[in-house]
């Protein structure tokens, strides 16, 4: 099977193995890539060119493994607030047992380009929310998947800095999902 990898698929695969032994990503370069075996200076600058091409597809690739991991555990469940629920919470501990995919978008968010790949990450993430709220009957779902998406973010960002669950922040994340599949009478939400 590695002999049927592109270099540069090789390299992403070596990196992300790295990154899940030592829990970090930012600090994966050509050097430590070198070091490891994982691929010789000539290798990585044909694959990459620079170090910062390198990390923002390492993030992209750790994003898809999460992606993944989660659409794994909840695809056989009916669309709707649980599986939102459900999904949110695997994100999250998804994020605490692998902390170099939020290290690396830490130190990539201040990259415009970087900047751009969460942005569009975040988008799609909004996109999935967005039918799981339609199918438990919430209104003005894009706006309400885009707020809760980005909820999400923030307890995935307080989660990494504080290297542990924060319970109360699942919670209101729980809460405010719950909340937005029920329509209050006269609420201004209401179309």
């Amino acid at each position: 099977m590695a002999e049927n990898l592109s270099v540069k698929q090789r390299i992403l695969a070596a990196a992300k193995t790295l990154a899940g032994k030592d829990r970090r990503a930012s600090h994966l370069d050509v050097e430590r890539m070198a070091a490891a075996g994982a691929c010789s200076e000539e290798e990585f600058a044909a694959g990459f060119g620079d170090t910062l091409v390198f990390q923002r597809e390492l993030m992209a690739e750790l994003f898809a493994d999460a992606r993944l991991s989660v659409i794994r555990a909840t695809t056989a469940m009916p669309s709707g607030l649980e599986q939102l629920l459900q999904a949110f919470m695997l994100y999250l501990d998804y994020n605490l047992e692998h902390p170099a995919l939020q290290e690396i978008a830490h130190q990539l968010q201040y990259d415009p380009t970087g900047y751009e790949m969460l942005q569009r990450m975040e988008i799609g993430t909004a996109m999935v929310t967005q039918k799981d709220l339609e199918a438990a009957g919430a209104n003005r779902v894009q706006a309400r998947a885009k707020l809760l998406t980005s909820v999400a973010v923030a307890v995935v960002r307080a989660e990494y800095k504080a290297g542990r669950k924060l319970p109360d922040l699942r919670a209101v994340l729980e809460e405010y999902a719950g909340l937005s599949c029920v329509v209050q009478p006269g609420s201004p939400l209401v179309d």
